[in-house]
């Protein structure tokens, strides 16, 4: 009787899957943010890779729970595009953060100035905190939809989601700013090694990104 059940109704909500989703990438940043950290002072960041590794399996393993369940639904609060298209941009997030930990274990570079050391030691740490904003922002709207979408909390919601949006415009403009340090040594630097830094500054800039995505869907949900 309860495996008819289950199948029915769903055991755990999408909302409740996506935001365990999200935790991922928070994990996942942080470890990111290390290893940025690690590599800069000339450390292997090989064990790093493979825990982040083992995070993006997971994720991968509730991307397609949600995605089997959401087919499965019959109503929901919102439009199932909406909702994959979050999905997306969630899972899109921990994907790059793995890409920018395995493009770390494929180069050393020697001696970085410290001007663009430090320039993607601050981004990094703006791109960690828009992810683990965006995460309140999908916890945030379980809050909103139980509270049948109340002015307060939609309100609460709303600045959730314009605190990543400055973020966002914040990573733009450092990363820009580190890309033209780096090619200002285009006389002093090897310049693969450039090429390879300003890609990971890129990476870093597209995780923003996709958060900035991600919580501009949620405010189109909630105001819908």
């Amino acid at each position: 009787m309860a495996n008819i059940f289950q199948k029915l109704i769903p055991y755990r909500s999408p909302l409740e899957l996506l935001s365990e989703h999200s935790l991922l990438c928070v994990e996942a940043s942080k470890i990111m943010k290390y290893s940025i950290e690690k590599y800069l002072s000339n450390g292997s960041v090989n064990e790093e890779s493979k825990e982040v590794d083992k995070l993006e399996d997971k994720a991968d393993h509730l991307k397609l729970q949600l995605r089997d369940i959401y087919s499965k639904l019959k109503w929901t609060y919102f439009n199932k595009s909406d909702f994959l298209d979050i999905l997306h941009n969630v899972d899109a997030i921990i994907d790059i953060i793995d890409d920018v930990v395995k493009m770390l274990t494929m180069n050393n570079v020697d001696s970085i100035p410290e001007d663009v050391k430090s320039g993607i030691l601050e981004l990094s740490n703006i791109v960690v905190k828009s992810v683990e904003h965006m995460n309140e922002t999908i916890v945030k709207l379980k809050t909103v939809i139980e509270s049948s979408f109340s002015p307060k909390e939609i309100r609460l919601e709303d600045e959730k989601v314009g605190v990543v949006e400055m973020e966002e415009h914040s990573s733009d403009t450092l990363g820009i700013e580190v890309g033209r340090r780096l090619f200002a040594k285009k006389n002093e630097m090897n310049p693969v090694d450039i090429v390879f830094l300003n890609s990971v500054v890129i990476l870093l800039m597209r995780i923003e990104d996709r958060a900035k995505n991600a919580v501009e869907r949620i405010r189109m949900i909630v105001h819908s």
